[in-house]
């Protein structure tokens, strides 16, 4: 791992020295267009309730959702606290208070006795300082007994009060409590008046002293509100489900799911934006990876890039529009929406179907981080690998409306198996149904929108691009025409032979039909210079010096460079014009130099066309093509024999003369096209037999007869 990620980051760093920071600027801008959009899913929906207002319209939730059933929480609450049992707890303060008042009055008993107040005044001033009333008849009977049986009474009245009140007494135990008093009193072998003295005492002296245990009840109180407050009692909204209908008043709960569906959501937290930022880069930094691995040509080339970014940037643009648009009314399948199938379209007509196979399943995902719906990623991914492959043979703009109802076909089967599982009504299966087609066949239609502003803008040819310029009507290959017959002539032989042997070696053989139709189109400047365009007349080149025709024939592949950029040829051809001679030598005038000068005083490098050699795979199959049709058109009697020795002998020599050294050709597909050339050209060049004369066959006057006839017939 530690070699695979080394090598790589080698790679990506030598890239970086080796071309210009405006590549990975735009990819940066990727980047933030890319995070912007998916932080965009979560801005708050511009609809936005008003409690204790009427809907305007029908509120569908967009995803499952829990939330709090405030009504269901606050009954199971109450229920809870009802059902707290009332506990009590005895104060002995209350004992220790009434034992005190009691003892308070026999001390004013006692001091009363001890100061002889008078007879008539000692019941009033024990009245007015004993903490509780007394009756006459118990306060006489204390004043007169004697002191031992005042403290026996005393003693018994303190020990049944403290008895009663230690099991403790409630306020609305108090008669039963004077009860118990009397009962205990009179169990006592004391006298009458005693006895009633001791009741009296402890009766009046008590006081409830067991209460509610408050404190405890609120604190068990406090743990059911906090348990409710915290696990409060939810119920589940599942997606599609009408949460407010039009014209109904929005209460809380409503409320509290409506913001819980995100009608309210607030601003992107720091948090959410960090990872929104680390997932995106993740994203970008796998995108490098792969171009750097399978399509560096990409990277290499500025307008690629910005092209794939682009397409990238606006696919995600018209997803967002839409899902924003439909979501923000209330339907839940707003993630059908997204037009992935026609990113995948223009990817595999302008670059090729692995980078956009690529392309596709990132920008699923994508959409899958918009909607939070798997569903969604499913539906996005199988229309977009349909669109890849129903464009892979299509040679018109017109064949790829039928891609479009095949994207719309899979959009719906893939929308028909998410139903199913979800067990969807058929309504809601057939409106999502309707839109997932309807998205089909809608990203077909922006795709041909966008394809010839994309063609232009980034310079990539498309096999479109290459079909119009096939056409004969096209002007420069009219005048072509008109101009050097002999050489279009040619160019069609080249064409129809390229293009077979690029079919056999796997090559564009589309590219190379259309760069044999322009490869010699610079022989327009001089077209009588070259023998095919001579018709049997006198040749210049026989008053000319070889180094001078050289010149003139050499020059025709810049004559025709300068013509493809004035007529704003694809650079693949012009690359194919440039390179179809390579930097072979013309032997021809070579060898009438050397006649002339000897070959001690020629350099045969003064002979050679400028080049460049051929970089392409379809550059060297059209200068192979090229060479051996004309060397085979040379040949006096051709014969299958005599044609494959040229052929070989042209590829051989080609070969040895180094002109596909930088070229991706191998050994094995020149076998292959060897074996192209060899079958075509014995096919085109064979020698035919020729046909006798049927004028001197037969009977002469059978022959005049039948003359007779023919030309009766054709003047009728």
């Amino acid at each position: 791992m530690k070699l695979f990620f080394g090598r790589h980051y080698r790679n990506l760093k030598a890239y970086w020295e080796k071309y210009s920071a405006f590549r990975y600027t735009i990819y940066l801008i990727i980047n933030f267009s890319l995070l912007t959009l998916i932080l965009s899913a979560i801005i708050p929906n511009p609809f936005r309730p008003e409690l204790g207002k009427q809907s305007p319209r029908d509120i569908i939730a967009q995803k499952d959702v829990t939330v709090e059933d405030k009504a269901a929480t606050e009954e199971a609450r109450q229920k809870e606290e009802y059902q707290i049992p009332l506990t009590y707890t005895v104060d002995p303060r209350k004992t220790h208070q009434s034992l005190e008042e009691l003892r308070q009055v026999f001390d004013e008993v006692h001091q009363v006795i001890t100061q002889r107040i008078p007879g008539d005044r000692m019941l009033r001033v024990l009245h007015e300082a004993i903490p509780f009333p007394i009756s006459e008849r118990t306060l006489l009977t204390l004043l007169n007994v004697s002191s031992s049986a005042r403290s026996l009474i005393q003693t018994q009245s303190d020990y049944i009060l403290q008895k009663v009140m230690k099991k403790g007494v409630k306020e609305n135990e108090i008669p039963q409590a004077r009860i118990a008093i009397e009962q205990e009193a009179k169990r006592q072998p004391w006298p009458g008046e005693y006895a009633d003295a001791i009741t009296e005492l402890a009766q009046e002296a008590l006081k409830p002293n067991e209460f509610p245990d408050w404190e405890s009840i609120d604190k068990k109180r406090a743990n059911i509100e906090k348990k409710y407050r915290e696990e409060p009692i939810t119920r589940r909204i599942e997606k599609g489900t009408v949460v407010v209908t039009k014209g109904e008043v929005i209460t809380e709960e409503k409320m509290a799911i409506l913001k819980e569906l995100g009608y309210f959501s607030s601003s992107p937290t720091v948090f959410t934006v960090l990872g929104m930022s680390i997932l995106s880069l993740l994203f970008l930094g796998l995108s490098i990876f792969y171009l750097l691995h399978y399509h560096p040509d990409v990277l290499r080339e500025e307008k690629h890039l910005l092209l794939f970014a682009l397409i990238l940037s606006i696919t995600l643009l018209f997803s967002k529009i839409l899902i924003f648009l439909v979501s923000s009314s209330g339907y839940s399948g707003s993630g059908y929406l997204a037009p992935i199938a026609m990113a995948s379209i223009l990817i595999a007509i302008l670059f090729d179907g692995r980078l956009s196979l690529f392309a596709t399943a990132i920008l699923s995902l994508m959409i899958g981080l918009l909607t939070n719906e798997i569903r969604d990623v499913a539906v996005a991914f199988v229309g977009g690998c349909v669109a890849i492959f129903s464009v892979a043979r299509v040679t018109n703009r017109f064949h790829l409306t039928s891609a479009g109802f095949l994207v719309a076909t899979a959009n719906i089967a893939t929308i028909l198996c998410f139903s199913l599982l979800g067990d969807e009504s058929f309504s809601q299966f057939s409106l999502n149904a309707l839109l997932g087609g309807a998205i089909g066949v809608l990203s077909v239609i922006l795709s041909i929108g966008l394809l010839p502003f994309l063609e232009h803008f980034s310079g990539v040819t498309t096999q479109f691009r290459l079909l119009e310029l096939a056409h004969p009507s096209v002007p420069l290959l009219r005048n072509f025409l008109v101009e050097c017959p002999g050489s279009y002539h040619h160019s069609i032989l080249v064409a129809n032979l390229a293009e077979n042997a690029a079919q056999a070696v796997k090559a564009n053989a589309l590219l190379v039909r259309v760069g044999a139709y322009y490869h010699d189109i610079g022989k327009m400047r001089r077209p009588y210079f070259f023998i095919e365009n001579q018709m049997g007349g006198e040749n210049p080149h026989d008053k000319l010096n070889p180094n001078l025709s050289t010149l003139i024939v050499t020059a025709h592949t810049k004559d025709g460079l300068e013509l493809a950029k004035e007529h704003k040829l694809p650079k693949e051809i012009q690359d194919i014009i440039s390179q179809h001679h390579g930097t072979r030598p013309v032997n021809y005038f070579y060898h009438q130099a050397v006649m002339k000068e000897g070959a001690e005083r020629v350099n045969q490098d003064d002979f050679r066309h400028e080049g460049p050699k051929p970089q392409s795979k379809e550059a060297a199959i059209l200068m192979l093509a090229d060479a051996a049709e004309a060397a085979t058109r040379s040949l006096a009697k051709p014969t299958p024999s005599k044609i494959e020795q040229t052929v070989r002998e042209v590829i051989r020599s080609t070969m040895l003369d180094g002109q596909l050294d930088e070229c991706n050709l191998s050994f094995k597909e020149l076998n292959i096209l060897i074996a192209t050339f060899i079958r075509l050209l014995t096919g085109m060049y064979h020698h035919r037999i020729e046909y006798p004369d049927m004028s001197k066959l037969g009977n002469p006057e059978k022959q005049n007869q039948r003359k007779g006839q023919i030309l009766r017939f054709g003047s009728s």
